[in-house]
């Protein structure tokens, strides 16, 4: 156990009747409470629906007769002298009125005794969670968990007379930094699998402990962790952006310092369809080496009240976890949009956000994206929300130039003979997605053929296309029109 005096406090105090602790170390807990016990002057009791009643301290005292609740309860109203009954998985029981009766019963007629409910989750009725109060463990410090790494590392070098070794001096830091927003033992067993795999640390390392640590926190599945990253230089454009991210990355990695200790809070990217906001969220967690989340507004909804700013709350902690990361909110208009005012669920989740995001003091670095800024509420548009606003255009020819040489040698296609820079003025008023899907069709057209890809079949795709300037030109001019002197172009 990390901390016994903190639990021993709570749950030993006079004004506490009902405590709640969430956790999948029930092992843990039982044991803390053991020794707890052993030299409390109150009672402990331990109760399953297996086992029933067992009395905590040097020995275990079997009362297996006390597995029905009503007996239970029973024996609870009945004891005089104060006890704690530590109920594990009780939750099960918490859709009875008679079980729920019962806790209130001893809450309120024997208030010399603590109930704390142990499960890996605790739903109480809103009755009983007025009267609780919730126990979280705390997590182990960065000094706590820099002398884990230093304890496993001094283990390797006695069982291997090697020294741990790490790709380079900032991989050290970040694997503590990784480190955190986890229970000591899983700290303690990831950093243990990250030194005694080879006796290196290094990136595949790191990847693997945020992999493994976003599995023990995401149980909900509101975010999902991508692992398709992308490099800033590989993007096209993006120029005034690159260099904006290239200023905050030092401060964000530490490397840079500001007066008020102020980190990027983030950025939000609008523009046009297909044109790189996305790729730019990617790759900001790609150059950055951070673990990058992306959350699904389809999943975060809820038909149940209450629940989806739950789900919502629930992501955000675990980005905070999770930190450093990039959070990436695509298409935020569809989630949090002006267009639903009348919807009070849309309003409570823009108030959960904007109340994290003017908090939150963790290295999260925020990457929304948005196509239809006239479905964006004010609130979100003002400025010290976002630590920017960016605005993505079509792609200009010498970018489009650009896309078209790396769609090609991405796939191990030769541009000998192919006169680029007449491919890329037909494709005036194209995306990046568009071009891309030209250098497709012309490989599906030439391929079928057995032919190689030239100028002539690329020249063939584009004007046989119609793009989404011409398709939706009046929406793109609006929108042009807007980020004018609102947003930074990037």
């Amino acid at each position: 156990m990390e901390s016994l005096h903190d639990l021993e406090v709570l749950v030993e105090s006079q004004k506490t009747g009902l405590v709640v602790i969430e956790t999948e170390r029930e092992g843990c807990f039982i044991e803390g409470f053991r020794r707890i016990s052993a030299r409390s002057t109150v009672a402990y009791f331990h109760w399953t629906v297996t086992k029933g009643l067992l009395r905590l301290g040097n020995d275990y005292k079997h009362q297996s007769h006390n597995r029905d609740i009503n007996q239970l309860f029973a024996q609870i109203q009945s004891t005089d002298f104060p006890s704690v009954y530590v109920l594990v998985d009780f939750h099960h029981f918490l859709q009875d009125p008679v079980a729920i009766r019962h806790v209130k019963d001893a809450l309120v007629n024997s208030p010399q005794h603590t109930v704390v409910m142990l499960s890996s989750e605790v739903k109480l009725p809103d009755e009983l969670d007025r009267m609780a109060i919730r126990y979280e463990l705390p997590l182990p410090t960065r000094e706590q968990l820099k002398a884990i790494v230093n304890d496993l590392a001094e283990r390797w070098y006695q069982e291997n007379n090697v020294k741990v070794k790490s790709s380079n001096k900032r991989i050290a830091k970040l694997l503590i930094e990784n480190l955190c927003g986890l229970s000591v033992s899983d700290a303690k067993r990831l950093a243990e699998h990250a030194i005694f795999n080879d006796g290196v640390i290094d990136q595949i390392d790191i990847a693997k402990i945020n992999q493994e640590k976003f599995d023990l926190l995401n149980k909900d599945s509101v975010l999902s962790y991508e692992l398709d990253y992308e490099e800033l230089d590989n993007i096209a454009g993006f120029n005034n952006l690159k260099e904006w991210l290239e200023i905050r990355r030092k401060v964000f990695s530490g490397e840079l310092s500001l007066p008020g200790n102020d980190i990027p809070k983030g950025m939000l990217l609008l523009g046009v369809q297909g044109c790189g906001k996305s790729l730019a969220a990617k790759a900001v967690a790609g150059s950055w080496h951070l673990p990058l989340l992306y959350m699904d507004f389809g999943i975060l909804y809820n038909r149940y009240i209450g629940q989806t700013e739950e789900n919502m709350r629930s992501a955000l902690q675990v980005a905070e976890h999770m930190a450093p990361c990039v959070l990436w909110m695509d298409e935020i208009e569809k989630g949090l949009s002006a267009v639903s005012n009348s919807d009070d669920v849309s309003k409570r989740l823009l108030g959960t956000f904007l109340t994290w995001l003017a908090e939150n003091k963790s290295k999260v670095f925020v990457v929304a994206t948005a196509n239809d800024v006239t479905a964006l509420p004010p609130e979100l548009m003002r400025k010290g929300r976002f630590d920017e606003v960016f605005f993505v255009d079509l792609p200009t020819e010498s970018e489009r130039e650009a896309i078209l040489n790396v769609h090609l040698k991405r796939r191990d296609l030769s541009i000998e003979g192919i006169d680029i820079a007449q491919v890329a003025h037909a494709c005036d008023g194209f995306s990046g997605a568009e071009v891309e899907q030209i250098v497709v069709s012309a490989i599906y057209a030439t391929y079928a053929k057995e032919e190689k890809i030239t100028t002539e079949a690329l020249l063939k795709e584009a004007q046989s296309t119609r793009p989404l300037s011409i398709l939706m030109a009046e929406k793109i001019h609006g929108l042009r029109d807007w980020a004018e002197h609102r947003a930074v172009k990037v």
